[in-house]
């Protein structure tokens, strides 16, 4: 099956702006930010050294704010959207 990532700020910079990424039926969120992330300069702004995603990386999944640790047991389906944010400060 095809999904898409979108990434933005920071994770565009490092990933690009929208990404298709080929998984198999079954994966989650999980396998397809594992993915994305690769084992690239950059993976570690996504992945932990456990492959664990960082606490710190905001997901959207169907219209919902998913968190890292529910991002296992969210199965995927083909034409899926995820949306990647890293963390927002301001003032």
């Amino acid at each position: 099956m095809k999904i898409t990532i979108r990434c933005y700020a920071r994770f565009r910079d490092a990933f690009g702006e929208e990404r298709e990424i080929s998984l198999e039926e079954g994966a989650t969120i999980r396998d397809a930010i594992r993915a994305l992330a690769g084992n690239g300069p950059d993976a570690d702004l996504l992945i932990d050294n456990a492959c664990n995603i960082r606490s710190y990386v905001m997901i959207m999944y169907r219209d919902e704010r998913i968190s890292p640790m529910e991002a296992e047991a969210v199965p995927l389906a083909d034409g899926d959207l995820i949306i990647l944010f890293p963390p927002v400060s301001g003032g």
